[in-house]
């Protein structure tokens, strides 16, 4: 697989992974609220995926013809855009449905897991860059 093949896959990681293992949860009969990880990525999946669309289609195309070494720097500064994304997204529904005080809330929780989870999406991406990838870059 070519390395910008290989990013643009890792770029859909945060919608695709909780979607598997959301479906296989549901097709085993495993609740979600049992197991701890797949509830926070079921809801990453539900409250991270709108405001990230834009960005993983916008991600896709920038990694077209970049080098390596600058798609690795922006891989890096990802978590941190999807912040500046979801927070303010989350208040403007807050303010449309007239419940700033809890969507403020959800802004703040969700930046607080984003980080976290948007570097272990990271750390996958790498893994699959090294074994997917061609080695030389």
């Amino acid at each position: 697989m070519s390395i910008h093949s290989t990013y643009r896959l890792s770029i859909w990681l945060p919608i695709i992974v909780p979607a598997v293992l959301l479906g296989l949860a549901k097709a085993l009969g495993v609740p979600i609220a049992d197991i701890d990880v797949l509830e926070i990525l079921v809801y990453s999946l539900l409250w991270g995926a709108v405001p990230y669309l834009p960005l993983a289609v916008w991600g896709t195309w920038w990694v077209g013809g970049r080098p390596e070494p600058e798609i690795r720097r922006m891989m890096f500064r990802a978590p941190l855009l999807m912040v500046a994304l979801f927070a303010p997204a989350a208040l403007v529904v807050g303010l449309v449905v007239g419940a700033l005080k809890p969507f403020a809330a959800v802004a703040v929780i969700g930046s607080v897991i984003i980080i976290p989870l948007g570097y272990a999406y990271v750390a996958l991406a790498v893994g699959l860059r090294d074994w997917l990838g061609p080695r030389a870059a």
